[in-house]
């Protein structure tokens, strides 16, 4: 059976050790890392490695067509949830067009 690890990414180290005591007692098994690099199946695990190049701009260009559908179809479904959905999805897709791996220069 695989190990339970999270991936936490706090600004101050007594947070960490916080959900690390929280998790203790809910979920023994359960590891908290701070770094990728902390965790031993770090090789292995998919959500850890960089996409690869060609893979990358299919997936802006997947996001970019969820922000403008989303977008256009902002009037006719008036959700919250919607909304939060589209502002996440161009937040990712803006932090992926920033991204030096991406090819492309990052913003000033």
């Amino acid at each position: 059976m695989n190990q339970t690890c999270l991936l936490v990414t706090l600004p101050k180290p007594q947070c960490i050790d916080r959900v690390r005591q929280l998790l203790h007692a809910q979920a023994p098994g359960c590891e908290v890392l701070e770094q990728p690099s902390d965790c031993s199946q770090a090789a292995s695990c998919r959500w850890l490695q960089a996409l690869p190049q060609d893979q990358a701009g299919e997936v802006q260009a997947l996001l970019s067509d969820v922000v403008e559908v989303l977008e256009q179809t902002r009037h006719a479904f008036k959700s919250a949830q919607l909304a939060k959905l589209r502002k996440r999805t161009m937040c990712v897709l803006e932090s992926l067009s920033n991204n030096c791996e991406s090819g492309k220069t990052p913003r000033e």
